[in-house]
Order: C-alpha cells, then structure tokens, then sequence
C-alpha cells in the first residue's frame, strides 16, 4: 500500500484527474491554484512526493510529473471542476523548422534605415520595471523575442499584442485552435503600425495569461541609426524581472516580502524555489547580448 498523508494525497488526485481529464499533467503554477498555497510550497511537496517514490519529474522539464503508484490507490479529487489556462503549445517538428533562423552573431544584414526607440514597462510595478530598446523596423513576432530578452522573461508562455479593440497573436495558436479572440500578427511590423495609428504608437503585450503580466508598450521617438551601433540593442533600464510563475504581480511583492524576511512563515520555501534574488539587479548589455543572439528555446 502507498504511504502518504492525507495532504500529499490532495495533491496526487488533483494530478491524477488534471492528467486523465487533459492529457498531460498540470503546471506547478495550476496545482497551486488548485490547492491554494503559494509555488514554492508545491515545488516543495513536489520534491517530498519524488523522494518518497510517488512521483517521476524530469528536471527543468514543465509538465513533466508522473504518477508512480497504482491509479486505483489515488484518492478521488473532491476539490471542484478543473480547469486549464491554456499558456503554451506543444511545438511541432515543423513549428521548430519555421521559427529556426540565424542570429545577428552570424547573419548578414544591412544598418536600418530608421531606429524605433521604445520604452517597455511592467504595468503595476513599483519601482517601475522598465527597459528601453532600439530597433529598426521588425515584425511583432521579433518585437515578442526582443521584449522577452530585454525584459528577462523565459518565452515559456503564450502572449499577445493589444492596440484598441485589436488583438494580434502568434499564428501558430490560431493552428492550435488556441486564442480565436485574436488575429495573426504574421506580417504585421512596427511600420505598418506606425503608419495606421502614428508616430505615437501605443500598444499593450501580455505575457502568461495565467500569471498575467502586463507591459506597457511606447514608441517615443524615431531616430536615424548611429555608426558604429549593432541593432538592436538595449540602452537603459531598471530592476529585475520578476521570476516566471511567481504569481502575477501581487504574487511577486509577496514573493519579495518572504525573501526578505526570515521570520516570514513562507521564507524558506521561496527561498529554496528561487535561490537568492536581487530586486535591483539589471545590466542592459547583457539584454543587449540576448537580443542580438536569441535564446536557445527560440
């Protein structure tokens, strides 16, 4: 018989009938929504039900918990109707050959003819979080990589671009049957949007529609390109994105104040979830360096 408390049991049902209902096991971010503790608390018991031989996680792998027992020793999920955000996409064989490209380190290119500079910041943070980029004209789906790259973001969620009432997405989740709220942003560019909506482009992009992370997008001027500049580059910023799956942004002031402080009930499991994390850490040449040569998920 499986030896575990009633509380790793919770945990097992709502993976269980997560997997069985979906098709694939459920992200640590859900299973904390579901159980109501915080992520750190269930990379915790995740760690205690694989030390106790109840489940399998391939490290760094999402989505990767397995049941190690015998369905029939799961305790039945009472906690409601499950259901799923939907953030990310299985990439095919043939999606990873469409977006495989060369970086800037080994591709040719002529100087733009026009520098974008724009200004990004996390909606509701305090210090703002904010980078400026500079770029020359590119497709909303580049402009995604150079915002995930300056920022500090991990490309692991869906996203959006939102101008008014129009909503642009990566066309891969239209195949998917995934966001039919939205438009493809294929061959949709800075320019072109400059041109419909003016040199005082605004725009929203959104990040994980679990976690919610907001950006508030500005083109604040239109530059001629300077010698001796590699675009795109990152010229300034401040503070540290936030860590994936934290929560949100109200997820991540409280994540802030646990790591803060030692006697906060919730101190050390964040604090093994993350490791230590400088709120205030930012260096814009290496956002620069992600920008001009991509990130291996990419």
């Amino acid at each position: 018989m499986a030896d575990f408390t009633p509380t790793q049991g919770r945990y097992l049902s709502y993976i269980h009938a997560y997997t069985v209902g979906f098709g694939l096991p459920p992200a640590e971010s859900e299973i904390a929504e579901a159980i109501g503790v915080s992520p750190p608390s269930v990379n915790q018991m995740m760690k205690t039900l694989q030390k106790k031989g109840l489940i399998h996680r391939e490290p760094g792998v999402p989505r990767s918990i397995q049941i190690l027992i015998d369905e029939s020793l799961i305790p039945k999920w009472s906690g409601g109707k499950i259901t799923r955000v939907v953030r990310e996409w299985v990439m095919t064989n043939s999606d990873a050959k469409k977006q495989a490209r060369p970086t800037l380190a080994n591709k040719k290119h002529k100087p733009p003819a026009e520098i974008y500079v724009i200004k990004i910041t996390l909606s509701g943070s305090k210090p703002p979080i904010w980078r400026r980029i500079e770029t020359g004209d590119v497709s909303l789906a580049k402009l995604h990589e150079l915002i995930q790259a300056a920022m500090g973001w991990t490309n692991s969620h869906l996203h959006q671009f939102a101008i008014g009432e129009a909503h642009y997405v990566d066309p891969r989740g239209l195949e998917h049957g995934m966001m039919d709220w939205a438009q493809s942003y294929s061959g949709i560019t800075i320019a072109k949007l400059v041109a419909m909506h003016g040199a005082k482009l605004k725009m929203q992009y959104d990040y994980d529609f679990g976690d919610g992370w907001t950006h508030n997008i500005v083109l604040e001027k239109i530059v001629a390109p300077k010698r001796n500049v590699t675009y795109p580059c990152c010229t300034a910023g401040k503070n540290a994105c936030p860590p994936e799956d934290v929560g949100g942004i109200w997820g991540y002031y409280e994540y802030l104040e646990a790591i803060s402080n030692p006697k906060h009930p919730e101190h050390e499991e964040y604090m093994e979830w993350s490791g230590p994390f400088d709120a205030t850490e930012f260096d814009n040449a290496e956002a620069t360096h992600l920008m001009q040569t991509g990130m291996s998920s990419w």
